[in-house]
């Protein structure tokens, strides 16, 4: 098995787990009813961008680098990898921020509820495949022989 394949296979892992729990989150906080939503108060969506990249940049950088750890011959050091995910999950934070920043102080009009919901499962498996890739790409530069 090539790095490559590798790292797409857990991207494209990372991209599906990550949709799911958006979609698990969203529906937690937002409610099952279809209804229109607001960027900034009441609903807060854009608000939510935070918690949601703090969550899928830890998910993304530390189960794949784990999940990838057990296969190689050498077993990496576990530190690095932890130190990595919180950086990310650190990078994940910031990046949320501000998305909800500049979002939230944009005045967007409200939201249809599924709209909403298709934008947070895409913007999580697109953020969960981004960090799943750069998380192993670093992984496998320190340990090329998987």
């Amino acid at each position: 098995m090539t790095a490559t394949v590798s790292i797409r296979r857990e991207a494209g892992i990372s991209i599906v787990i990550n949709g799911m729990l958006s979609l698990a989150f969203f529906l937690g906080v937002f409610g099952l009813q279809s209804r229109p939503l607001s960027w900034a108060a009441p609903d807060r969506l854009a608000l939510d961008f935070i918690p949601q990249s703090i969550a899928v940049a830890l998910m993304s950088a530390l189960v794949p680098a784990l999940i990838a750890r057990r296969q190689l011959g050498n077993r990496p050091a576990i530190g690095p990898i932890l130190r990595r995910a919180m950086l990310f999950a650190i990078a994940g934070a910031v990046l949320g921020g501000l998305l909800a920043f500049s979002i939230g102080s944009a005045g967007f009009p409200t939201m249809a509820w599924a709209t909403a919901l298709t934008i947070k499962i895409a913007y999580g498996g697109a953020l969960g495949a981004l960090v799943a890739s750069l998380s192993l790409r670093r992984l496998l530069t320190a340990a090329p022989n998987i």
